[in-house]
């Protein structure tokens, strides 16, 4: 988390080759083992040059040489391809390429340095939420050009601004309600420390998006450089194709990105918005029922299946009954249609759930 990720390092590793060789298979183990061993310690700086928090320069190098390279190449290419007529355009051609991959390697390696001491700073916030958040903002928001790059950075700059005053008056109060008087203690000094950590991810979240929409700006109209135009087609139990829903699509990426992927392999059946103008939402996945917060997608509680006793409507929503006999948590539904809608979808994913488990008994 605090030192970065090391960025496809080029480790080459030779083969070995052995004949007419008479050896037990310790001896030739033994020989293989040293083998790689050597070829590995002797590639040891290609892994270290590629490391995010030194700016990757083998990456800044390779792209940098190969511009250069480009410089003669392309003319050479066009004058063997099309004649002396061509050697122009080949210049052009080489030196457009020089400058779009020295900008790309500068712009790459500056990202990669921020964007490190960013991530290795927002661990010491000890606020998991934040990173959880920032983690997010950051996979959904990604700079497809410079002006992109400023925007991003500059949200980013605000939410790290929002979230440290936040914490300095959410924080103390939120731990006293969990732990008492030693809560307290510990969410104040979450809130201090967030106030002085989370202004400096901020700067350096502005800088690392900042340079690599700069970065991207370069690689934008590349053949090839497509994007994810739209999220993971959701897929029912049944294993039937059906036409694109954008609702359930977005319902399913809710529940895999909720507490941290927490409930990654859980199947995703339907969501309900609580009401409107509110940022709840319950989830129905094929384990349990999930009430979240969107604008920080924070899980504000759970009820798996085999803790479930009831399920039953009631005039202002749908109520839960623990197996142990006591309340669960409740679901404030207003509208009529919406709550028998999904009150039936939890009916049918319970039945369900329930033979599966008698089966397995």
């Amino acid at each position: 988390m605090t030192l970065g990720n090391v960025n496809a390092a080029p480790v080459n590793f030779r083969s070995l080759a052995l004949e007419n060789v008479r050896l037990n298979s310790a001896s030739l183990q033994e020989r293989v083992i040293l083998h790689y061993q050597e070829q590995f310690v002797g590639q040891i700086y290609r892994v270290l040059g590629s490391a995010d928090f030194l700016g990757n320069p083998v990456g800044l190098f390779t792209n940098i040489s190969s511009g250069f390279s480009d410089i003669f190449y392309e003319p050479y290419q066009g004058m063997v391809m099309h004649g002396n007529s061509d050697i122009g355009f080949g210049l052009a051609r080489g030196w457009t390429s020089f400058a779009k991959k020295t900008v790309f390697g500068i712009s790459d390696s500056v990202t990669k340095v921020t964007s490190s001491i960013g991530k290795g700073l927002s661990a010491a916030t000890l606020d998991a939420e934040y990173q959880s958040k920032r983690r997010m903002t950051q996979k959904r928001n990604k700079p497809k050009h410079a002006l992109y790059g400023v925007a991003a950075g500059a949200s980013a700059f605000a939410n790290s601004m929002t979230s440290a005053f936040e914490g300095v008056a959410s924080k103390p109060m939120d731990g006293a309600v969990n732990n008492g008087a030693a809560g307290f203690v510990k969410g104040m000094g979450q809130g201090v420390v967030g106030l002085f950590t989370k202004p400096a991810v901020g700067i350096f979240d502005f800088v690392s998006a900042s340079t690599e929409g700069i970065r991207n700006t370069t690689t934008v109209f590349d053949q090839g450089n497509i994007e994810r135009a739209r999220l993971p087609r959701f897929i029912a139990s049944d294993g039937v194709l059906r036409p694109f829903s954008a609702r359930e699509a977005l319902g399913q990426s809710w529940l895999k990105e909720a507490r941290e992927g927490a409930y990654f392999h859980e199947n995703y059946v339907a969501h309900l918005d609580i009401k409107e103008g509110d940022d709840t939402i319950a989830i129905l996945s094929n384990n349990r029922i999930i009430l979240i917060q969107l604008r920080k997608l924070r899980e504000l509680w759970s009820i798996p299946f085999d803790h479930l006793q009831s399920v039953s409507v009631e005039p202002t929503g749908i109520a839960f009954k623990n197996r142990d006999s006591s309340d669960g948590p409740f679901l404030p539904i207003t509208n009529v249609q919406a709550k028998q809608w999904f009150f039936k979808a939890i009916g049918k994913v319970v039945t369900a759930y329930n033979n599966a488990h008698q089966r397995d008994d």
